[in-house]
């Protein structure tokens, strides 16, 4: 019955045209936008644990480049701060390393880091399967 009501008063909501629209998202510019790159080790042994890209936000209003770096920035600061906590609660001994340097490798197709470790996204990744035929 709960479902019932609540189905019915979603209905209504979206009859009387108060249902959350879709954000127009705007175009990414590789160029200007690049991910931050976040390494994590450990700082006992310098061992590198692992990785996470933190990509540009897409979702703020169109030509607002500031507010997308600044919206990515918190992002980023955010995802170290969920990590930390984890480390913390299992008593690891972690440190970061933040490369906000990344470049678009064009003949590769990946995301490079200053050390030259390449990074290809998802997407980056099925398209090339696609184009050589694995699919």
């Amino acid at each position: 019955m709960e479902e019932a009501t609540f189905r019915a008063s979603l209905a209504w909501v979206v009859l009387r045209g108060k249902a959350a629209k879709p954000m127009e998202k705007r175009w990414w510019n590789r160029s200007i936008e690049t991910p931050i790159l976040i390494d994590v080790y450990d700082w006992t042994n310098e061992r590198h644990i692992f990785s996470v890209l933190v990509w540009p936000s897409l979702e703020v209003p169109v030509d607002s480049y500031r507010d997308a770096a600044r919206m990515q920035r918190e992002r980023a600061e955010l995802v170290k701060e969920v990590i930390a906590r984890g480390a913390a609660e299992k008593m690891w001994s972690t440190r970061f390393e933040v490369d906000y340097g990344l470049r678009w490798n064009h003949e590769r197709q990946v995301w490079a880091a200053q050390d030259g470790f390449a990074y290809a996204s998802g997407a980056t990744s099925e398209a090339r399967r696609e184009r050589d035929g694995a699919a």
